[in-house]
C-alpha cells in the first residue's frame, strides 16, 4: 500500500503541487489531467527525483525521506522521453541501466531475456535502439523500469505519439504489469485510463482528487449529457450557449447537425439524455460543471 500524506511542492513562488493525500493499493491508477496540471511533478516526487516541501510518503514500511536509497529499489520510472544511447543494442542498454541500479551482472544475464520476453522484444535483443519504432522504445523503457521488479511503477504519458496498434499493445502490457504491483499511469488521454485503470486521480492546477473507480468519475456527468439532431441555426444557438459544453458536433448534411453536449438542462425540447463516458465525467470535473 502506498500512503501519501499532505505532500506539497513549490518552485520559487509557484505552487506546482498543492497539499494532497491519497492511499493506493495494488492495481493500475490513472493520473489524469491536462498538460501543466502537475502530473510529472508528482511522479518525480514519487520517484525520489524531487523531495516534497512537506508531508510524507510511505510504502512497505519504507519512508521516502528516511529510506531514500531503499525506496529507489522498489520504484520503477518510465519518464515521458527515455534517454539516448541510440547506438547500443537493446540488451546492452538494459545491461547498462541494470549496472547503474547496482544489479549484479550475473543476475542481469538471467533477467534481461525474461524481461525482453515480457515486453515482447525478445526478437530484438541484438537490434540497435535507434532502429526501434516509438512503441518499441516505450516498451524498452518499461523493460528498464521493471528490471529490478519494483513494487511501484510510474509511467509518464507512455502512449503519446504512438499509432493505434502500438497504443493497444502498450495498454495490454500495462494491464499485465498491474496484476502484482501498483502502477501509476500519467496521461491526458481518457481512453487510456478507461481501457486500463482501476482507480483514478484527477489533477488540475496542482490539485488532486482521488476516485476509487472509473464509474465514480463517469457518474459526475450523470443526467448532464444530451444528444440532439437539429437544424444548423438551432445547433449554433446551443453551441454558443455558455451553459453547454460541446463533446460532439457532426454536420450530417447541409441542413442537419448532430450534437452531443454537457449541460444542466436539455436546452431543447427534442434533446434526449445520453449515457455519459469517462471523458464527459472528467470534463464535468475539469470545468466545474
Amino acid at each position: 500500500m502506498l500512503q501519501v500524506e499532505s505532500i506539497a511542492k513549490k518552485f520559487g513562488k509557484k505552487e506546482a503541487l498543492h497539499e494532497t493525500s491519497f492511499t493506493l493499493d495494488k492495481g493500475i491508477v490513472g493520473l489524469l489531467g491536462p498538460n501543466g496540471a502537475g502530473k510529472t511533478t508528482l511522479l518525480r516526487i514519487l520517484s525520489t527525483y524531487y523531495a516534497p516541501d512537506r508531508g510524507s510518503i510511505r510504502m512497505n514500511q519504507l519512508d521516502w525521506k528516511k529510506d531514500t536509497e531503499k525506496v529507489r529499489r522498489i520504484v520503477g520510472y518510465l519518464p515521458q522521453h527515455i534517454g539516448g544511447f541510440p547506438n547500443l543494442k537493446a540488451r546492452e542498454y538494459l545491461e547498462y541501466m541494470g549496472v547503474l541500479r547496482g544489479l549484479d551482472t550475473r543476475q542481469l544475464s538471467k533477467e534481461i531475456p525474461l524481461i525482453l520476453q515480457e515486453v515482447n522484444l525478445e526478437q530484438h535483443a541484438e537490434d540497435l535502439v535507434k532502429s526501434f519504432s516509438g512503441g518499441m522504445k516505450q516498451r524498452l523503457g518499461i523493460a528498464q523500469a521493471i528490471l529490478h521488479h519494483p513494487a511501484l511503477l510510474l509511467v509518464d504519458e507512455p502512449t503519446a505519439g504512438l499509432d493505434p496498434e502500438e497504443r493497444i499493445r502498450f495498454r495490454n502490457l500495462i494491464k499485465k504489469l498491474g496484476q502484482d504491483r501498483i502502477v501509476i499511469l500519467s496521461t491526458h488521454i481518457t481512453e487510456d485510463v478507461a481501457m486500463t485503470c482501476d482507480q483514478v486521480l484527477l489533477m488540475q492546477g496542482g490539485t488532486i482528487q482521488p476516485y476509487p473507480s472509473i464509474e465514480e468519475v463517469v457518474s459526475l456527468a450523470k443526467g448532464k449529457v444530451w444528444e440532439l439532431t437539429t437544424d444548423v441555426s438551432t445547433a449554433e444557438q446551443i453551441r454558443t450557449n455558455p451553459a453547454a459544453l460541446m463533446t460532439q458536433h457532426l454536420q450530417l448534411d447541409s441542413s442537419q447537425v448532430h450534437l452531443r453536449y454537457i449541460a444542466p438542462d436539455p436546452l431543447d425540447s427534442k434533446a434526449t439524455a445520453a449515457s455519459p463516458t469517462l471523458e464527459e465525467g472528467y470534463m464535468v470535473w475539469l470545468n466545474k460543471r
